[in-house]
């Protein structure tokens, strides 16, 4: 699994590029990303009753999980580079402690190698450890944003695989659609 400290050249490029690395918590995204969508497994918004239907519903993940990791998979294979960026303030020690317990043995190795430095920005090295990120979306054990910089697309993790998806270019943008409906899923703008 490979995953490594982007370095300060690479943050510097991403930040020209994105202006913002915790994009999670942008008030109005369309601010800095034109093209704005929500990668789902449904291409409408869920009534309230189909949403609180679904809260807590594991199934609902396991069933459609696979097709978020095969598209998100496939939008690194069209991407020269992947970047992730963590929010480590956002955890408790609590909250640590539960995601290492939900974790096999290689994978806490990892999530504590990753906390343990202050720095967020991770560069991507492979499929498997991109496989071990998406899956810490999927599960909702804790939430990653992908930064694809050819795209200059950003990916959010988030519950009920709901991930926010934004795009600095309508071609990134477009790109990322074809691979997501290509894999059963939708972009609800």
């Amino acid at each position: 699994m490979k995953i490594e400290l982007a370095t300060n050249e690479e943050i510097e490029k991403l930040y020209a590029k994105y202006k913002k690395f915790n994009t999670h918590l942008l008030e109005n995204p369309k601010e800095i990303f034109p093209f704005l969508g929500i990668m789902d497994v449904y291409n409408r918004v869920l009534t309230e009753q189909e949403a609180q239907d679904l809260l807590g519903y594991e199934q609902h993940n396991l069933r459609y999980g696979s097709r978020f990791l095969t598209a998100i998979i496939q939008m690194y294979h069209k991407d020269d580079e992947l970047f992730a960026y963590f929010n480590k303030k956002a955890v408790s020690k609590a909250e640590f402690k539960f995601i290492l317990s939900s974790l096999n043995r290689m994978e806490a190795r990892i999530f504590r190698k990753i906390f343990a430095t202050n720095k967020g920005i991770y560069k991507i090295g492979d499929k498997e450890a991109l496989e071990f990120l998406v899956n810490l979306s999927i599960k909702e054990l804790y939430f990653v944003d992908f930064f694809f910089p050819s795209l200059e697309t950003i990916l959010v993790g988030n519950y009920e695989l709901c991930f926010p998806i934004y795009s600095k270019t309508k071609a990134g943008f477009e790109q990322c659609r074809e691979i997501i409906e290509l894999n059963e899923l939708f972009i609800r703008e």
